[in-house]
């Protein structure tokens, strides 16, 4: 898998793809294409960034998927401040505006019109217009100069690419919301620790902490691992996950509840992170990093990029040590109804049962599994 970075901020390259009806940015239901992007770097566990591009040419640019990340983040960006595309021949553009303080209400972010000579420190970082054009930017400059616009838009700061690359407006986005949103959360003492979790069909968010963790039980939701390399049974020495995790991972995908796996927390539920893990990982660029693409090239080979991207977060919990020895969480949404049960390496089905994860003995354990499991997300 192929990164591409933004000072921390790494946007996976690859991505998943759905067809269907979406809403757009006028609240019609319309055919379009679904992409959706991880986005590392920003927050304790991975976002998604979703770019819809729908059967008239227009298109919505904005975070996707289930949130798990500061609440800050998700209070101005989670279904706001979303960027719309539209077609002009073979060529897709947008507007660039930047998030700002609203003078009404200094609790919300509004999107503001911004000048080219101003971009650089309305976003907070130097050469945005250079690193736009060497990324897919075809051309940056007002709505009257692009598309030859005469409204009382047209001294509207906007950007052109090329209509097939879908990497690009992901990369419009991080820069003109992600980012301003970003420096706005760094003003706000401890607002990157606050951490929250809300679903696509959720009704209220949930917080994540490391602590609130630990204080639970191994159960259906929520299992403890001391090395992602290392069990009882195998050592892997980096070169892969051990089955163990695997298995469980497996085993959460085919469960009812969403769930959380701690890698990094010893027997006796003791924070002790994975810095032993990290002396088998060959580090490119740091050890989490190295880590985090190793681990999940390893889940995308196993389940493929769409339940990776969309039912499997990992994140990390500082214990103090920062990114050099985290305790891990991997974060789980069981799969739909209408997916097939998800197997392992060896192409095996588990299931999860209490605080254990195991293959059902027969058809018939697996028939009455499913009953109960429709029963359960019903």
């Amino acid at each position: 898998m192929e990164y591409l970075s933004i000072g921390k901020l790494k946007i996976l390259k690859n991505y998943s793809k759905t067809e269907g009806i979406f809403v757009d940015s006028s609240n019609n239901e319309q055919e379009g294409s679904r992409y959706r992007f991880l986005l590392d770097g920003i927050a304790k566990y991975s976002l998604v960034v979703e770019y819809i591009k729908f059967s008239d040419g227009t298109g919505i640019i904005g975070l996707g998927g289930d949130f798990a990340g500061p609440k800050l983040l998700y209070n101005n960006l989670y279904s706001r401040l979303r960027i719309g595309t539209f077609e002009l021949g073979d060529k897709s553009w947008c507007e660039i505006r930047i998030p700002r303080k609203s003078d009404k209400n200094p609790n919300r972010l509004t999107a503001q019109k911004v000048l080219l000579e101003d971009l650089d420190s309305r976003i907070g970082m130097p050469g945005v217009k250079e690193f736009f054009l060497c990324n897919g930017a075809l051309d940056i400059d007002t709505r009257e100069v692009l598309i030859g616009d005469e409204s009382n838009r047209k001294s509207q700061l906007s950007i052109i690419w090329n209509h097939k690359d879908l990497v690009f407006p992901i990369v419009v986005f991080v820069l003109s919301r992600l980012v301003p949103v970003t420096q706005e959360l760094l003003k706000t003492e401890n607002a990157m620790d606050d951490i929250i979790y809300f679903g696509e069909t959720a009704s209220i968010e949930k917080p994540i902490t490391l602590k609130t963790l630990l204080m639970k039980d191994e159960n259906s939701d929520l299992e403890f691992k001391k090395s992602s390399f290392f069990s009882a049974n195998e050592k892997t020495y980096g070169k892969q996950i051990t089955h163990d995790l695997e298995r469980t991972i497996v085993g959460m995908l085919n469960g009812v509840v969403e769930a959380h796996i701690l890698v990094g927390v010893d027997k006796n539920n003791n924070p002790v992170g994975i810095g032993q893990d990290f002396e088998f990982i060959d580090s490119g660029t740091t050890k989490w990093d190295s880590w985090l693409l190793m681990v999940r090239n390893h889940l995308v080979n196993i389940f493929g990029l769409g339940i990776v991207t969309n039912f499997i977060s990992i994140g990390r919990h500082d214990i103090g040590q920062g990114d050099s020895n985290p305790v891990v969480d991997i974060f789980i949404k069981p799969i739909p109804l209408t997916e097939d049960l998800q197997k392992d390496r060896f192409g095996d089905i588990w299931i999860r049962t209490m605080n254990g994860t195991q293959k059902p003995y027969s058809k018939n354990e697996l028939d009455k599994y499913l009953e109960l499991r429709k029963k359960g997300m019903g």
